[in-house]
């Protein structure tokens, strides 16, 4: 067994899942990691509240289980990954999930499932996962044909000046290192939405805060050059909330890449106001980094 934490990837046979397998499947090769395919079967194996499940629909939940790991090992082939390891979790999807990140390198999931709610950007289990992953989480929404064609795209990192932040900062380095990528460094002045008028008035210190916030930006990324010289970087400081602009941005990324929760760092806000939003709006692969403890 390899002693490398592997890439994961969950499938429900859904498109956004399959996209998720190709993206998995080229990390994985990009990273020289192994990849590990998960299905769930949603739900406990042997009751249901009250009542007991019969053995013949747990019998051919299974049967369906592995046909999705079948199909998502071909996708994985098909983009070059040969025989990855394919694993039935028994229980709730995103509980199973949460645990498999714990000892993932990375888990990747498409943002939409094979649900009813058309108009639900982020599913359900893919929402709650986002909330309490333990590991890196990639989050694909539905993208054009040709969005990964790309892959010395550049990566772009949400910075905000806060401890959480560091480990997004070094899983962007290391993502813009495998992929030989510019790095993109954007830091906002405020998680709070700056008025126009106030943004345009003239008689306020902007210069001061824009040299502050530029030197804030520097400290951040200080020692990442040392640890990632062949990574080129290029720094933008925002006048406004760091979403519109990282939005924006993701249309011409790789990946875009942000810390889990934000500068607050409050306890109990397991996502921060910026990940909760890319989570919806995110143009290219979403990697949302926990703090690490």
């Amino acid at each position: 067994m390899s002693l490398i934490q592997p890439i994961i990837v969950g499938t429900d046979g859904s498109p956004a899942a399959d996209n998720a397998v190709r993206w998995a499947a080229r990390e994985a090769r990009l990273h020289d990691a192994p990849l590990r395919i998960v299905t769930a079967l949603d739900g406990p194996p042997q009751v249901w509240g009250d009542f007991a499940i019969p053995s013949t629909y747990i019998n051919e939940a299974r049967e369906y289980a592995a046909a999705r790991l079948d199909e998502a090992s071909r996708i994985a082939a098909e983009t070059g990954y040969e025989n990855p390891e394919t694993a039935i979790l028994s229980g709730f999807a995103h509980a199973d999930l949460i645990a498999e990140s714990k000892n993932a390198r990375m888990l990747v999931l498409g943002s939409r499932g094979l649900s009813p709610f058309k108009a639900s950007m982020v599913g359900s289990v893919t929402h709650a996962v986002a909330s309490h992953v333990k590991s890196p989480l990639v989050v694909l929404q539905d993208l054009p044909a040709g969005w990964d064609t790309v892959p010395s795209a550049p990566v772009v990192v949400g910075v905000d000046g806060s401890e959480h932040n560091m480990a997004a900062i070094d899983v962007a380095f290391a993502e813009a290192s495998v992929r030989g990528a510019q790095l993109i460094a954007v830091h906002a002045w405020s998680d709070v939405a700056l008025p126009k008028a106030l943004r345009s008035e003239e008689g306020l210190p902007w210069q001061n805060l824009v040299t502050a916030e530029e030197a804030r930006l520097s400290e951040s990324l200080a020692g990442w050059g040392e640890k990632y010289p062949e990574v080129e970087v290029r720094r933008a400081v925002i006048q406004d909330r760091p979403v519109r602009y990282l939005t924006e941005i993701s249309a011409a990324a790789s990946v875009v890449v942000v810390g889990s929760r934000g500068r607050g760092g409050f306890t109990g806000m397991l996502l921060g106001s910026t990940s909760r939003a890319l989570l919806h709006n995110c143009q290219c692969p979403l990697i949302t980094v926990p703090t690490r403890s």
